[in-house]
């Protein structure tokens, strides 16, 4: 049988198979042409291809950097970069094991030798075991604690905001760079609201809180942008000091930014690019 048709035949049993988190990523568009196959995810939701495009614009491309995917899913990032930054090495953290097996198989259909895949747990206790890397993302992740892991660290949603200091301090001391996005329900239980859903400038204030305490850098903020409903959704990338400092007018800017469309939570959710 073609070694692409068994990886192929084996790819959709493995993302049949549910779990949480399950059916969340599509396949980089490489490995998708190679392959002749696509996992199709709505991008009003998830926005995975347009995410993506901000956050390699952030990524230096030189041979050598050390990058991490916390939380890699079934390696939409990992591999997109695999193929974007190929002088880079690249560890995808993915302790589920069906989607760490996606990944692997998608780098052999790649080719991608310098990616490797590692199913220890990013939980607080084990970030010092993680070796240091020029740059990490941590993208959707850090809202699950309590839930997903580090289940005995936070008891309750007013527990968050000290581990999630105690946990994005323990990140500076593996990764120089950070590329960030979280969710803004306690364990995506969206009666547990850490800043309302609708509140934009409280999630700024909200991330940039975390931030400071645990020592990053805010080097920039993305958020995405389609004042119009029929247009295209982008990113754009703004430095601290050109983002209004006031509460108020910074809701007021950001509304200007999102329109009437109506936008799902992911693309509500701005990343952070810092530094250590």
């Amino acid at each position: 049988m073609n070694p692409l048709h068994e990886a192929k035949t084996l790819l959709e049993a493995l993302y049949a198979k549910d779990s949480k988190h399950a059916h969340y990523q599509t396949l980089p568009e490489p490995l998708a042409q190679r392959l002749d196959m696509q996992f199709q995810i709505n991008e009003e939701w998830r926005g995975d291809r347009t995410r993506y495009q901000v956050i390699l614009a952030g990524i230096p491309d030189q041979a050598g950097l050390r990058i991490l995917d916390v939380g890699a899913n079934t390696g939409f990032f990992s591999l997109s970069l695999a193929h974007d930054r190929p002088a880079a090495r690249i560890t995808a953290c993915e302790s589920n094991p069906t989607h760490a097996r996606i990944i692997r198989l998608l780098m052999e259909v790649g080719g991608y030798e310098h990616v490797v895949v590692t199913d220890m747990p990013a939980s607080l206790d084990n970030l010092a075991d993680f070796a240091i890397h020029d740059c990490v993302l941590h993208l959707n992740i850090l809202h699950h604690a309590g839930h997903d892991f580090d289940g005995d660290k936070v008891a309750d949603r007013e527990a968050f905001c000290d581990y999630a200091v105690n946990y994005l301090a323990g990140l500076r001391g593996i990764g120089t760079q950070l590329v960030f996005q979280m969710g803004y329900h306690w364990g995506g239980d969206k009666t547990l609201p850490l800043v309302h859903r609708d509140d934009q400038a409280g999630k700024v204030a909200f991330t940039n809180g975390l931030m400071e305490r645990a020592g990053w850098t805010v080097e920039g903020i993305a958020f995405a942008r389609a004042p119009d409903t029929s247009a295209p959704i982008s990113y754009e990338r703004f430095t601290p000091d050109a983002i209004p400092s006031a509460a108020s007018e910074l809701q007021s800017w950001l509304s200007s930014r999102y329109g009437t469309r109506i936008w799902s939570e992911f693309y509500q959710r701005p990343i952070w690019f810092c530094r250590a």
